[in-house]
């Protein structure tokens, strides 16, 4: 009988696997280290206040640029069998060496200073991380400052942030409790506080006070006109900035001072233009991004005023009681639906829609106005030059445009209509060769684009229409 050919290994597989290991890097660390807590197969030894440490210098260039720096460029501990470390203490270097071998650290009051101090002379950058992160869930209103002093030492970038953003939080409350103790609150510190958009605790005026206060204490005038940048007068009324001009003796000393304040004051002075005269001074604090429903149909109310918004802060009962998360704010002069909302600098514009007139009848406006949220308030802007409904209404640099819908006669409109702020008026611009409603419409990338059967794209620089077939 024929013998059969016996197959080599290489003939009966076919093909190539990565193959990975879930012990191997674990067991290989754990096993240097052993060797390090035996004293074999070293060959280095690290000494801080006389106690020596026996390390491989291939594990400590591979977690530390400190390391990496001595061993390969031709430096004099390179070649050397022992270095002594300055500036780092025997206990610090302990936790660090514990960390490099072992990726976790046991951190405590008792040992945090002389960790952070060896972390950073050493440069183990991922030990930093972990004392931060530890530092963070320790954060109180007693420690706060001290936390913030340690991290400017330290360069703690990520501890840094959490106590400003703890102070912006808490800093009504600890105005209360430890006013004092506020009013020593380092410079750089108290800036970031005072231009963070999320600092709703105090109003503007209080803000100011704050901020007057602390330049007094110490005499800290040299920070004035800087300070006073930070300062959204702005968002006070009117009064209240007559009362700061008038009587503050700071303002009336400071160029600056009164500069910001006139500023203010013709902004309040041109009402219709604010939305395209913000700037940082002018824009509301909000402790996140907010999401309004305006207005609309209900069962047992035809048309509705209510502006409602639902503030997600608070995510742990976001997800369990979203109904309840949904507040009111004042209500729209008339009730309407099937209108158009647009955002622009920070104010809500509302226009047209469907209203419901005293004889019961309904029909398109032409009307429109704009929320404030820093005053929860309406205000009445010019009317449209058409009435419409089911339209499209989209703000393109300080323009709002109103694009196309049915009119008070149900009838559908080619037309479209720019709103300038700066004039409060209505103008037609270049209507589409067709008439359309019930489309939909979004800004992108500068332009103004509605779909229907067709893509239309408004051009901005040329203020006409293009039809993008699809």
């Amino acid at each position: 009988m024929p013998s059969e050919r016996c197959l080599s290994i290489q003939e009966m597989l076919t093909g190539q696997r990565l193959c990975h290991s879930e012990s191997h890097n674990d067991s290989v660390l754990a096993a240097l280290n052993q060797q390090r807590s035996d004293g074999i197969l070293c060959d280095i030894t690290l000494i801080a206040e006389e106690q020596k440490f026996h390390a491989h210098k291939a594990v400590l260039a591979a977690c530390s640029d400190y390391f990496r720096a001595m061993f390969s460029l031709c430096m004099v501990e390179s070649g050397a069998d022992e270095v002594n470390l300055h500036g780092v203490t025997s206990l610090g270097l302990k936790q660090a060496l514990e960390f490099a071998y072992t990726g976790q650290i046991l951190l405590e009051p008792g040992v945090i200073q002389d960790v952070l101090a060896a972390g950073s002379h050493l440069q183990l950058l991922e030990l930093l991380n972990l004392c931060s992160h530890y530092l963070i869930q320790e954060l109180n209103s007693f420690n706060y400052l001290d936390l913030y002093r340690l991290a400017d030492l330290f360069n703690l970038t990520l501890l840094e942030k959490a106590v400003i953003d703890f102070l912006v939080k808490h800093l009504s409350e600890l105005l209360k409790s430890r006013p004092e103790e506020v009013l020593t609150l380092p410079y750089c510190l108290l800036q970031e506080v005072l231009k963070s958009d999320r600092l709703t605790s105090l109003s503007e005026e209080q803000i100011w006070q704050l901020a007057v206060r602390w330049l007094e204490h110490n005499c800290h005038y040299q920070y004035m006109d800087e300070l006073l940048q930070y300062i959204r007068f702005g968002l006070m009324d009117v009064d209240t900035l007559h009362t700061v001009a008038l009587s503050h003796p700071l303002v009336q000393a400071s160029e600056t001072a009164t500069a910001l304040v006139n500023e203010a004051l013709e902004y309040h002075q041109s009402i219709y233009a604010q939305p395209v005269w913000q700037t940082r001074r002018t824009k509301p604090r909000f402790q996140s991004d907010t999401l309004y429903i305006i207005g609309g149909k209900k069962r047992e109310v035809c048309k509705v005023k209510e502006l409602r918004y639902f503030n997600p802060v608070d995510q742990e009962n976001a997800l369990i009681a979203a109904i309840a998360n949904w507040s009111e704010l004042a209500p729209m002069p008339v009730g309407r639906s099937h209108h158009c909302v647009a955002v622009m600098g920070d104010f809500l514009f509302v226009a047209g829609g469907e209203v419901e007139h005293a004889s019961g009848r309904t029909c398109a406006v032409r009307t429109a106005c704009r929320y404030d949220p820093r005053s929860n308030s309406w205000a009445e802007i010019a009317p449209m030059k058409n009435c419409r409904e089911h339209f499209v209404l989209g703000a393109m640099e300080e323009y709002l445009y109103a694009v196309g819908g049915r009119n008070e006669l149900r009838q559908v409109l080619p037309t479209v209509e720019r709103y300038c702020p700066k004039k409060n008026k209505w103008t037609f611009v270049q209507s589409f060769d067709r008439s359309l409603s019930c489309h939909a419409g979004y800004v992108a990338d500068g332009l103004l684009w509605i779909s229907g059967r067709t893509y239309l794209m408004l051009d901005l620089s040329k203020h006409t229409f293009i039809v993008v077939y699809i």
